[in-house]
């Protein structure tokens, strides 16, 4: 009974507020407008007042007039003409509207009502939480699944099998702390393998957004010995001492990468780049052909960085970073330059700015689909999200 009453008030107020135009006069619109035109006649009369006691120039008020007439008119023409010159103009036209209220009135809750009858089912009972786990998974949601295997291992923590079932669930809907829980679990319960060790890792590195920690390093390192033909645990390690600041390691790495890399290979231009950046140093804006390792420019360069100070070091840096993202204020479609934003401000971990400078890149891209494309494999490859 109660259902039916609140069902009546929600038609009752839902008619209500479409039909209360239909019981509208114009009266009040006409007070309205009849304000409206006042107060524009008393603006005349203080630009007349003012022109008298000299405050305005005739120029500006015969200016001032210009534009208040313009307004009156449109006001005018807004309301469909004064009372004096239109009368009974307005909504209805002398149309009685009653009639059409009261239809209306009685047409919107029937014609509900009987919609919801035919295809609805007011008899069903509700379905629990429990019910919806009991039922079979054929044609369950995949948050009742997950549902399901969680109250599973909620009841029995050391089912492995379940723990390795749901850790990639977990990555691909996005939580990669849970992910990485599970997989952790699992490994536990059930011992490493070529699959968990890789799940583990990925979760990680999602969970911080980009950056390698070291029990993921510790996954990756075990995955390299017992597949070395694996390159992906390479990548990731090579990017990994890029960001403890071993860059002749991690340039080693990468060159070794791109000596074994197919011409065509998907991966090619993204370690192509990140060798640049370490050779070029962290975020700085190198000339466009890049000086060879080893040479006077990157000695004399590496000599300076090395004498100087951590804090020199750190506001160098800084100031880099900002030059960096002030000229892609302009130069919007620069890919590379976003790229070596988006990276220095991970090495930094500054998230905040990462995110944003991801959307500022792709703003910037916007009109570019190929760079767009791009930008967006290459923010999959290190793992950003957003």
């Amino acid at each position: 009974m109660l259902f039916w009453l609140a069902v009546a008030v929600l038609a009752a107020a839902v008619t209500f507020a479409v039909t209360r135009p239909l019981l509208q006069d114009d009266k009040r619109s006409d007070e309205t407008s009849s304000a409206d035109v006042a107060v524009y006649k008393d603006q005349l009369l203080e630009i007349v007042a003012d022109r008298d006691r000299g405050v305005m120039s005739d120029g500006e008020a015969d200016a001032a007039r210009t534009e208040i007439a313009r307004r009156l008119l449109r006001q005018v023409d807004r309301a469909g003409g004064t009372a004096a010159n239109k009368p009974g103009a307005g909504r209805t036209r002398g149309v009685n509207t009653t009639p059409v209220f009261f239809a209306a009135s009685l047409a919107l809750p029937l014609a509900s009502l009987g919609l919801y009858v035919t295809y609805g089912e007011p008899g069903r009972p509700a379905q629990p939480l429990s019910q919806r786990l009991a039922a079979p998974a054929a044609g369950a949601s995949t948050n009742d699944l997950i549902a399901k295997v969680e109250a599973t291992l909620q009841k029995n923590p050391q089912d492995g099998r379940g723990w390795d079932v749901i850790a990639p669930v977990y990555l691909a809907e996005g939580r990669a702390s849970d992910a990485a829980s599970a997989y952790a679990t699992a490994m536990r319960l059930l011992g490493e393998n070529a699959s968990r060790l890789q799940g583990f890792a990925d979760a990680r590195i999602r969970a911080e957004n980009g950056v390698v920690p070291d029990d993921a390093k510790v996954a990756l390192k075990a995955l390299l010995t017992a597949e070395p033909q694996r390159r992906e645990p390479r990548i990731w390690l090579a990017l990994a001492k890029e960001q403890d600041g071993d860059r002749a390691g991690a340039a080693a790495d990468y060159r070794a990468l791109l000596a074994e890399a197919p011409k065509d290979a998907p991966w090619r231009q993204a370690i192509e780049e990140r060798l640049q950046l370490v050779e070029r140093g962290p975020v700085a804006d190198a000339p466009s052909t890049p000086a060879k390792p080893g040479s006077a420019t990157v000695d004399a360069r590496a000599a300076e960085v090395a004498a100087m100070t951590p804090e020199q070091r750190d506001a160098m840096i800084a100031s880099m970073v900002t030059g960096l993202a002030e000229r892609l204020k302009s130069e919007k479609t620069d890919l590379i330059g976003w790229q070596k934003l988006i990276r220095a401000y991970q090495v930094l971990g500054r998230k905040d700015d990462v995110a944003k400078a991801l959307t500022d890149a792709r703003t910037g891209l916007a009109g570019d689909e190929a760079r767009l494309r791009e930008l967006e494999d290459w923010v999959k490859q290190l793992g950003l999200s957003g």
